[in-house]
């Protein structure tokens, strides 16, 4: 299962956030999103956990933990969430070449339900 993993203290690393996971059980990837310019942490991440019972366990466990930058946003990631092409690409190469996301402001992607110039629904 993906996880998003948002609220991270800017001091978190990709192994940090493994170890952190690594706990509750078996951890695939580790990935903490970082500004492609700066390298410094955007203060959200990617771990991807094989068994869902362990996944589970620890998004709740993780859930509104405050690690010093807030409380943790903690979910399971399903295939339609904007953010689950970035959790299942390469690290952080997939979320600088322009994964879609609505997590900063950004407008989400347009679909035959959206309101059109005309004002009508629809395609």
């Amino acid at each position: 299962m993906h996880i998003y993993v948002g609220g991270l203290p800017a001091e978190t690393t990709d192994e940090a956030l493994r170890t952190m996971f690594a706990a509750l059980g078996t951890v695939h990837s580790a990935v903490v999103v970082t500004d492609k310019k700066t390298g410094a942490s955007l203060g959200y991440g990617f771990v991807e956990m094989p068994v869902k019972s362990e996944a589970r366990k620890a998004v709740e466990e993780f859930r509104m933990k405050d690690l010093g930058a807030g409380p943790m946003r903690v979910r399971v990631l399903k295939s339609g969430d904007e953010f689950h092409a970035s959790a299942v690409s390469k690290g952080n190469a997939a979320v600088h070449a322009g994964a879609k996301s609505t997590y900063r402001g950004e407008p989400g992607p347009v679909g035959a339900g959206a309101i059109r110039r005309s004002g009508k629904r629809g395609s």
